[in-house]
């Protein structure tokens, strides 16, 4: 009778501290959040992971934010090494691609395809990450080239500023760039439910479409910009 009580302790004292240890490494969460370009949309994820961080803090979640210069399934496969290598569960915690489709039609599909698959979560943008700034001003569903993205974000951007010297660029240029990018960031952060409502409709209009090389302009940032919301609740 002894024994059988001591064994019973013994094995809810095992299941308690499974239990605290579970616990513990859900309380720990990280998102990670790879992204292609290794300027634009790493300031982008910087200024919304500042915007939550104080409360995602106390409930021990992180958001690690990492520009890698590399593209489509050069991304995936460094995403896939990252994850593989510091044995990340992607059952407990959140690994994001960002990527957009520019000029690497051959890979778009397989990239999004092989990342999914694996249990990446991806944010792709056809025909570029520019698509997602732009529907914070008006809805878009003609498909247009990078530099048309940047001419109407600067157009856009002097309508409702008044500052005509304003020009969104991707310059080399670190800090003409940082300071071009956040100054756009600033004006559209209370626009982003337009945004989001936007992108969504862009999804709903190409949903009969398997190739997402086909669905331009679309994007799934939005996706993304909503996970990242949520943590606040």
């Amino acid at each position: 009778m002894a024994l059988c009580l001591l064994l019973i302790l013994n094995n809810k004292n095992m299941q308690s501290r499974f239990k605290r240890k579970e616990g513990a490494r859900r309380e720990n969460k990280i998102i990670y959040i790879f992204t292609e370009g290794e300027k634009t949309e790493p300031i982008y994820f910087e200024f919304k992971k500042k915007n939550i961080e104080s409360e995602i803090r106390r409930r021990g979640i992180k958001i690690e934010v990492r520009g890698t210069g590399f593209n489509t399934l050069s991304l995936v496969d460094f995403a896939l090494d990252y994850v593989k290598s510091n044995n990340i569960d992607l059952s407990l915690d959140d690994c994001w691609i960002v990527f957009d489709k520019d000029d690497f039609n051959k890979d778009f599909d397989n990239a999004i395809n092989k990342a999914q698959s694996h249990g990446l979560k991806v944010a792709y943008s056809n025909e570029s990450f520019e698509l997602w700034f732009l529907l914070h001003f008006h809805f878009i569903d003609s498909a247009i080239t990078r530099n048309d993205y940047c001419n109407k974000l600067t157009d856009n951007y002097r309508k409702q500023t008044g500052d005509k010297k304003y020009k969104y660029t991707k310059s080399d240029n670190k800090k003409r760039l940082q300071e071009s990018v956040t100054l756009l960031i600033n004006l559209i952060q209370d626009k982003e439910i337009n945004a989001i409502k936007r992108a969504k409709q862009l999804i709903a209009q190409t949903s009969n479409e398997k190739s997402f090389l086909k669905k331009n302009p679309s994007t799934t940032v939005y996706v993304l910009v909503e996970a990242l919301n949520k943590l606040r609740s």
